[in-house]
């Protein structure tokens, strides 16, 4: 069967998604974004007689970016639509497994890239794939692998909307030596590997001239409908998305068209400010730098006059000191002439105004307030109570709303593809899940972290509901978390201390887990020694006689 993406297609594909990013100049905004976020704000500048001063005000709002929306941990739950035993458990299964795939892949650390790429381009993309030779220690083979793509090197079939779900297709741009490419080619088998050249990709961020040489790997992905069968009746009861892909390098097929068995893009992509019919954002530091070059130069200017001015300078007459004048103390000085009539002068360096210093720190906190980084956020007031604390906690959260939610929106994708990508890969796997579990010995109930069998194939991802919650992680919330449970504590409300010690936040708890372990066992021995002393006292009561009753 024909392809429906044959190279040449997918070329004249990648081409027109240039072309539609260059008539936006997205290309060079993102390039000089970049620059002034690293530091080099004087790009190009050729100058011999001033030293240009850098006052770097974006990437300190770019950092405070990264701290206040990163640092609400995430929290989701998985649960099928319909309530069953064996489903819930299969949820749970799904949420250990999920949670194991956050933690190898460090989901948590790759945020704070995304949310650096999202303020520096406008664009936040997170792309998974599978890796079949992953070495999990079962008899499944393989793993979901994640990684941070610029938007630059994304394309939409539909550039006018930034819905991944409703593309056409998707093609993500790689650049990888051209040598490696040909060896993968030619260990598959591909005929066609010695027609794999390199190309220059100047579009392409992060290269230097006289680099390796590089070539263009684009991956395609598209839908295609499947058939949806009843077993019971043998017919066909509807369809469903399933998402194929290809890569090609050049006009060479690396591999053909690949069904993976996902309903899903693999594809989490949020704008950091949206632009009205445009799957790109805008970032908020392209409106900055025009303020950020002027606090340079004002600085500049500043340095330049306390050098050249500012300090006062001795005045001689040369005729009086051939030698030159020394400053030097307690060195000699040979003159001509008279010393009594010798003619010096120290004459005052000017006085900068006022007003040039002000206007600096004027430029300075006008563009961190618009920027959203108010003195609350950077940490620069000193609250003098708690009501001053949470007050200026919500004000220096405010202007970061709108990126929380859009941050916490962008995670529910990423878990959906995670989800989707297991049911469709994983297969039959173990899967740690805890559970609720009654000792023999005591009677308590206790949670345990137990294996599970899941066979992940047999889920049915359309027949469950994902809910993902970003949960306030601040110092400040859980002082007040602890607070609650002091007062729970000291109320009689909570069972035992057990549970008190089970719901301290880790970070205020060192060595969680041995305490609650040895809280357990504490429990366990006092309750075993409770049921002998009760035998023991049944015991003497059998043994003692029967009163004497009086006649």
């Amino acid at each position: 069967m024909k392809s429906e993406f044959p190279p040449e297609r997918v070329m004249e594909l990648y081409a027109r998604g240039v072309s539609f990013k260059e008539n936006l100049n997205l290309y060079e905004t993102v390039r000089r974004n970049e620059r002034f976020y690293t530091g080099d704000q004087w790009y190009g500048l050729k100058v011999k007689k001033i030293q240009p001063v850098v006052l770097n005000v974006l990437r300190r709002v770019v950092g405070t970016f990264q701290a206040m929306v990163v640092s609400d941990d995430i929290a989701f739950e998985i649960s099928p639509f319909t309530a069953d035993e064996t489903r819930e458990t299969a949820g749970k299964a799904l949420e250990e497994a999920v949670k194991a795939v956050i933690e190898k892949q460090k989901i948590k650390t790759k945020n704070r890239k995304c949310i650096r790429t999202g303020a520096t381009t406008g664009d936040m993309c997170m792309y998974f794939w599978f890796d079949p030779d992953v070495e999990t220690g079962q008899r499944m083979k393989g793993d979901i692998v994640a990684e941070v793509l610029l938007g630059t090197n994304v394309i939409f079939g539909n550039p006018y909307t930034a819905d991944v779900q409703k593309q056409p297709y998707i093609i993500l741009v790689q650049r990888r030596p051209a040598e490696e490419v040909r060896r993968e080619a030619r260990e598959a088998g591909n005929p066609d590997w010695e027609r794999i050249e390199s190309d220059s990709g100047q579009e392409y961020l992060g290269e230097e001239d006289g680099c390796t040489e590089l070539c263009t790997v684009l991956t395609v992905l598209w839908k295609t409908k499947k058939p949806v069968m009843d077993e019971t009746l043998g017919v066909q009861t509807g369809t469903k998305a399933c998402v194929c892909f290809k890569r090609v390098a050049g006009k060479v097929e690396l591999t053909g068209d690949t069904e993976t068995g996902m309903s899903l893009y693999p594809v989490a992509w949020a704008n950091w400010l949206e632009r009205l019919n445009c799957m790109h954002g805008i970032s908020p530091l392209t409106e900055a730098i025009p303020t950020q070059i002027a606090i340079n130069k004002q600085a500049t200017n500043i340095i330049s006059f306390t050098r050249n001015l500012a300090f006062p300078k001795i005045v001689y007459d040369v005729r009086k000191f051939p030698n030159g004048w020394d400053s030097s103390p307690g060195t000699a000085v040979a003159v001509s002439g008279n010393p009594n009539d010798l003619v010096t002068n120290l004459i005052g360096g000017m006085q900068m105004p006022a007003g040039v210093v002000n206007v600096l720190q004027l430029m300075i906190d006008l563009m961190k307030d618009c920027l959203g980084a108010s003195d609350a956020t950077l940490g620069d007031v000193r609250p003098e109570n708690t009501s001053a604390i949470l007050a200026a906690q919500s004000a220096s959260n405010a202007p970061l709303e709108l990126q929380k939610r859009t941050f916490e929106q962008f995670n529910e994708d990423c878990i959906r593809v995670i989800v989707d990508m297991m049911c469709a890969y994983y297969g039959e796997r173990v899967v740690m899940v805890r559970q609720r579990v009654t000792d023999p010995m005591t009677g308590m109930e206790t949670e345990e972290a137990l294996p599970a069998a899941l066979d992940f194939g047999a889920l049915d991802f359309g027949a469950m509901d994902i809910n993902v919650e970003v949960g306030a992680a601040s110092y400040w919330s859980q002082t007040l978390a602890v607070t609650n449970l002091d007062r729970l504590m000291e109320q009689q409300l909570l069972p035992d201390v057990l549970t008190y010690f089970e719901n301290i936040p880790a970070q205020l708890l060192p060595n969680k887990r041995e305490i609650i372990r040895r809280a357990r066992e504490k429990m366990q021995r006092e309750a075993e020694m409770q049921a002998q002393a009760m035998q023991q006292q049944a015991a003497q009561q059998q043994a003692l006689p029967p009163p004497v009753q009086n006649v």
